[in-house]
């Protein structure tokens, strides 16, 4: 009679041993791996028997071997404990028989982020890194993921709030993919849905953290650069972002179309979730024109930033190493480039009171208009009239009107001379 039981591998360069289930027939033996790795301080032996301390792990392994057992029950009875079949051929048909009946969780991912095209791709990749970590082992079937489970997890990611609510909502996402995926009207292949009871948890983002005040801004933008290199570059396009109503690194890096002296593009990181592509027209005000020269770009792109970094995120980081070392001269450690946009939403909200449903719509975020947007047909108008005098507030000029061919005059003195370089500003 076929027989089930727990079996350490050899220890690995990281110093692990791998679980497998040994499955005996006569004086043969085969083993079936869980995909489980234990460390030496998580079990102990006795008398042959293995003992997993790590409850998670134990639990895996239990589970896997119960559903094994169950299905050599069946081989017994039909073959009344006499089975002709050696250990290799009972234990290819129990692993075939656990495949055919469950859909593991980290196989659909993988093969989910081929087939997709997300943009956070990269996120999900580490919350399954992570969640193997918290595992024990990249094995995990569909069926496993409970409540329970889901709640285990969240604790361990107790003192990283921001992984907490990314990667349990990146799991949700990925498990309602696989039901609208793998269950038909035929067959209900993904029985469970333990998001009907758990609700993910929500980041709690400190408001405004990353806002300079107008004097902190105004430090920044009179910083001087003594070498043309990453900090003037930082620099540079920390002024660009702040005037083009907070645009992001990335949008700097990618934007093509500049027809009439404004841009026009989708904003990348939510083009691809919203109906109107997260598109947005920016009127680049007379200020920054300078500055659009010099840093101006070839190949069809607005900006050269495509020649000088090979993608958006090699760019960004640039960015913030340089605004970091400008940081540091300045006294305003853990300068970073996103606090343009945080600065420029609150100056225009606090200091200009413009409504926070026009800073919403500057910032290109989703707003809470839904209905009234279906009627109201888009006019970017408001919010570059709104910005023209954000920046001829902050930087203390006359007032621009907002036409193609007007010129930023300063009331006291010019704070960028004919060479675009800046002059003390304030």
């Amino acid at each position: 009679m076929a027989t089930i039981s727990i079996e350490l591998g050899k220890f690995s360069s990281q110093k692990q041993r791998e679980v497998y289930l040994l499955v005996r027939q006569g004086d043969s033996r085969r083993r079936i791996k869980t995909g489980v790795k234990l460390l030496e301080t998580e079990y102990s032996t006795n008398m042959g028997k293995v003992r997993i301390r790590s409850v998670l792990k134990a639990r895996a392994v239990e589970k896997l071997k119960n559903e094994l057992e169950d299905s050599l029950d069946v081989i017994n009875q039909v073959s009344m404990g006499e089975s002709t079949e050696d250990a290799k051929h009972i234990a290819a048909r129990l692993v075939k028989k656990q495949e055919s009946n469950t859909l593991d969780f980290f196989v659909f991912s993988e093969n989910w982020l081929e087939r997709t095209d997300i943009k956070g791709a990269k996120n999900y990749r580490c919350m399954l890194n992570t969640l193997e970590k918290f595992n024990g082992s990249r094995k995990l079937l569909f069926q496993d993921i409970d409540v329970r489970f889901l709640r285990d997890f969240e604790h361990y990611l107790e003192e990283r709030p921001r992984a907490k609510s990314l990667y349990l909502g990146a799991i949700r996402h990925l498990f309602h993919e696989a039901m609208i995926e793998c269950n038909t009207d035929e067959e209900t292949v993904i029985k469970n849905n333990p998001f009907q009871r758990y609700k993910t948890p929500k980041q709690v983002m400190k408001k405004g953290v990353r806002a300079l005040s107008l004097e902190e801004f105004l430090k920044i933008a009179n910083y001087q650069p003594r070498e043309i290199g990453r900090k003037q570059l930082a620099h540079d396009c920390f002024i660009l972002s702040f005037c083009l109503m907070g645009m992001n690194s990335v949008d700097l890096y990618n934007v093509k179309k500049l027809e009439n002296g404004i841009l026009k593009y989708n904003r990348t990181k939510t083009k691809g979730r919203r109906s109107d592509d997260a598109y947005i027209e920016v009127r680049v005000h007379p200020f920054i024109k300078k500055l659009m020269t010099k840093w101006k770009g070839t190949g069809g792109y607005v900006f050269n930033f495509h020649s000088k970094f090979k993608r958006p995120d090699d760019f960004n980081r640039s960015l913030n190493i340089g605004l970091k070392a400008i940081g540091d001269e300045l006294h305003m450690p853990g300068l970073q480039f996103y606090q343009a946009r945080h600065t420029f939403a609150t100056l225009s909200r606090n200091m200009m009171k413009f409504s926070k449903s026009d800073v919403d719509e500057a910032l290109n975020h989703v707003g809470n208009f839904d209905i009234a947007d279906v009627y109201i047909t888009k006019d970017f108008s408001i919010i570059n009239e709104n910005n023209y005098k954000l920046i001829d507030r902050v930087f203390d000029l006359e007032p621009t009107p907002m036409e193609s061919k007007a010129k930023a005059v300063p009331r006291k003195h010019n704070s960028m001379d004919e060479t675009g370089e800046k002059k003390k500003i304030g």
